[in-house]
């Protein structure tokens, strides 16, 4: 508190002073008031979804986004990256997963996805969005798979949906976030913009999975209690623009019965730059493919016919139907039919090993001949009763890799 009647009128003038010369500065100069600030003028709880404005405002940005997964003593790694155009509504970028020793093959196959190869999914997949369709590129493959909206449906092939995203125009992202209806708890001015912390809920941190991962997941508390929070730390330039964010995302669990259950944690760290950029390039139309065309469920391919055994989803039973005269991953040798009744699990598998051992050898050599492995065929089967007569009368596919 100011005290003593000297020091008191001495503030007074000081401050009339000021005033009086801010006055004549301003009429001298012609200068008028400095404009609100786009975001940081906005009132607190608005200034995130202005931020999320002024990003998505500019022609591109690139982005990288590490999501960790502590998996016992293990970790696995998965990383986001590459450039998206807003307002174009395009993305072009790759995922990625990288894994520590301790994580093990069932943990790998539940994060990549499985396929009929003997491996899971590329560690890679190469994403391209165009507007509201998905490209897709598994590990090396010299094409990209176009899914239009329609294609979402086909078993398998809704963990790729989620690659289009909502906020943005790459799936995934920790912007996804912003469209929970979460509530600013910190609003702090940073040396060049400003931080913000949005509380927002488990549930709603689901959306940044696909959707076979979310099903491994739960919300980490009972359907009937208040749904834990996430914390999402956000970071803006002096423009407004996000530059990083931050998530742990702990009050997510894995299933007791699922590959993840020694899940201890996620953390997700996001950084944004180059706003600005030109807008990136998608690939040709000559290194597309269909979804509709080459997508197929292994047993619908006849005897003869060649395919790749990746395609970017999460199932075992899809494969990318190729020519048989361009490089391809495998060729079927013979589906033997199996019994017209569903026999239980244990039982249909036998009957597929044993309907291939016999039929593979009558198969023609040069199809044969193709495999990576001499001697070496795989085989593949409906695997519940749902999916035996699915496509007619149930039958064993049996397959050789070529590389």
């Amino acid at each position: 508190m100011i005290s003593g009647r000297s020091s008191l009128t001495r503030s007074r003038f000081g401050a009339a002073a000021a005033a009086a010369a801010l006055a004549v500065t301003g009429c001298m100069a012609g200068e008028p008031a400095e404009p609100p600030h786009p975001v940081f003028s906005a009132p607190k709880a608005q200034q995130p979804a202005k931020a999320l404005e002024a990003t998505l405002a500019t022609d591109a940005f690139a982005f990288r986004q590490t999501m960790t997964f502590e998996l016992g003593t293990g970790e696995a790694v998965l990383t986001s990256e590459g450039r998206m155009a807003p307002k174009a509504g395009h993305a072009v970028g790759t995922r990625s997963w990288t894994f520590t020793k301790r994580v093990n093959t069932a943990q790998r196959e539940a994060l990549l996805g499985s396929s009929p190869a003997p491996s899971p999914q590329p560690s890679e997949l190469g994403v391209a969005v165009d507007g509201t369709d998905v490209l897709v590129r598994p590990g090396a493959a010299p094409y990209w798979i176009r899914h239009a909206p329609s294609d979402f449906t086909l078993d398998g092939n809704r963990n790729v949906e989620y690659l289009a995203g909502t906020q943005v125009p790459f799936g995934g992202t920790l912007l996804e976030l912003l469209s929970s209806g979460g509530r600013v708890t910190k609003s702090a001015p940073a040396r060049t913009g400003r931080t913000y912390t949005i509380r927002t809920t488990a549930p709603a941190a689901l959306a940044l999975f696909p959707k076979d991962l979310r099903d491994m997941l739960h919300r980490g508390t009972d359907e009937a209690a208040a749904p834990l929070p996430v914390d999402l730390v956000l970071r803006a330039d002096s423009e407004g623009r996000f530059t990083r964010a931050s998530a742990d995302l702990g009050a997510l669990e894995a299933r007791e019965s699922g590959s993840l259950r020694s899940l201890k944690g996620i953390r997700v760290e996001l950084t944004i730059s180059q706003h600005g950029t030109s807008v990136p390039k998608l690939p040709s139309a000559a290194r597309q493919v269909p979804a509709r065309d080459a997508i197929r469920e292994i047993d619908e391919l006849e005897p003869g016919a060649c395919f790749d055994p990746h395609t970017g989803t999460s199932s075992s039973r899809l494969v990318v139907s190729r020519p048989c005269g361009t490089k391809h991953g495998a060729r079927i040798l013979a589906q033997p039919e199996l019994t017209t009744t569903y026999p239980g699990a244990d039982r249909a598998r036998q009957q597929a090993e044993t309907a291939c051992d016999r039929a593979v050898p009558n198969s023609p050599d040069t199809w044969r001949a193709e495999s990576a492995e001499r001697d070496t065929h795989w085989f593949t089967w409906p695997t519940d009763q749902w999916d035996w007569n699915e496509h007619g009368a149930a039958r064993a596919t049996c397959y050789t890799l070529t590389h």
